[in-house]
């Protein structure tokens, strides 16, 4: 019985030094491949050119209710603070949809950094968190029941600049608030003011960032591939340890 156990022990030690022989190359193989590359000549295009200067009178606030995945999400809240941009508008804090997949019931601050995001562009647009008390009643519930004047729904796909202008614009004038539902790639790429484009990469690279917790999963699920082969030998070793005390 005791030779049985020694043999067995010997055996679980060969196949863990073997693996971590043939893995050592791997490891170098991991080491470049998670180098960061160089820029090749790019440079950020977050960073404005024109100089900081007190934001204008807002025109109402402006609504946007996003579905999709987190990805597509992202897109859209960076959308919106470009649309919140061009119309001289106040943008409340995107709303998210339950992603019908995933049944994911997060809002917007269960994800990003509410803080960081209304600090990062707080010279670009005014963001607020809740709405007033004047238009608390634009809900999502509100207009899920009935047709709203303050509700644009037919927002076509890739709209440019001027669609909102000329579409939206009246109804923050008239009504002091819009809701934009479904927004979903509803803005332009091209023939977009190169101010507009570069606020949408500062949304994207600069204020959009996930709250700690969120940021602890991430850095563990790259620790996990960078690192894999010592962390997959550790498990086996602590594994093989938990057995033999027991």
């Amino acid at each position: 019985m005791i030779l049985q156990d020694s043999n067995a022990s010997k055996l679980r030690h060969s196949r863990l030094f073997k693996s971590a022989l043939q893995h050592q190359s791997s490891i170098e193989q991991l080491t470049d491949l998670w180098t960061p590359l160089s820029n090749q000549g790019w440079k950020p295009f977050a960073e404005s050119t024109s100089a900081s200067s007190s934001l204008p009178e807002s025109t109402g606030y402006i609504q946007v209710f996003l579905d999709g995945g987190l990805n597509q999400q992202r897109m859209g809240i960076c959308d919106a603070v470009a649309i919140a941009k061009i119309l001289n508008a106040t943008l409340m804090i995107p709303y998210l949809e339950v992603n019908p997949v995933w049944q994911d019931t997060s809002s917007f601050t269960d994800i990003f950094d509410v803080d960081h995001f209304v600090n990062i562009l707080k010279d670009d647009i005014s963001i607020i968190r809740e709405l007033p008390d004047e238009y608390a009643w634009s809900t999502r519930e509100y207009y899920a029941s009935a047709i709203r004047s303050t509700r644009i729904k037919n927002a076509p796909l890739h709209a440019s600049a001027n669609w909102y202008l000329e579409n939206v614009a009246p109804v923050l004038e008239s009504y002091g608030i819009a809701a934009i539902s479904p927004f979903s790639h509803r803005l332009a790429f091209d023939n977009m003011p190169i101010e507009i484009q570069r606020l949408r990469c500062k949304v994207n690279f600069e204020a959009l960032v996930f709250v700690p917790h969120v940021r602890s999963l991430g850095e563990a699920l790259v620790s996990r591939l960078r690192y894999p082969i010592v962390e997959s030998i550790d498990a086996v070793g602590t594994k093989y340890i938990r057995q033999t005390s027991d």
